[in-house]
This record gives C-alpha cells, sequence and structure tokens, in this order.
C-alpha cells in the first residue's frame, strides 16, 4: 500500500511473463502466447471480466502504458 510497483508483461511469442520489479513472478508454460486478445471485447487494464461483466478492477493509479511489438533496451523504458 502506499508503494510504487513497476509490473512488465512480455510476450516472446512462446510464453507470457509478468515480472513485478524486475523479477518474474508468473508464466504460462503450456499455453501458447501470441499477443493481446480480445475476443471481440474491450480490452481491460487493471481489471478483469467474468461472464460477460466486469467483475474486479484495480484501484489505484496507472502510471506508463506502453504496448510495443519488439524487445526494448533499457534506455528506451528507463528514461525517468
Amino acid at each position: 500500500m502506499n508503494q510504487w510497483w513497476h509490473v512488465a508483461v512480455v510476450d516472446d511469442g512462446t510464453h507470457t511473463m509478468l515480472y513485478v520489479d524486475g523479477c518474474p513472478l508468473v508464466r504460462n508454460p503450456s499455453t501458447p502466447a501470441v499477443g493481446l486478445t480480445t475476443l471481440g471485447r474491450h480490452w481491460l487494464l487493471g481489471g478483469h471480466e467474468n461472464g460477460g461483466q466486469v467483475d474486479q478492477v484495480f484501484n489505484g493509479w496507472v502510471g506508463d502504458v506502453r504496448i510495443v511489438n519488439r524487445p526494448l533496451r533499457v534506455e528506451e523504458f528507463m528514461n525517468a
């Protein structure tokens, strides 16, 4: 609570990995990852849908969101 976290999701074309403050936290080892998909619905950041309804949402601030189609060098995203 009352703390900034850096969260990154990396999709290498095979797996998706979630990093929090540079530490790998979650990955999908058995499901191929082929990019972002919405299944024809809205894309949610900080929430998820269950049964056609928004179920839970993140209650906080999101400072910067970037979606890119290639790996970034450190100097491309650590520029504060």
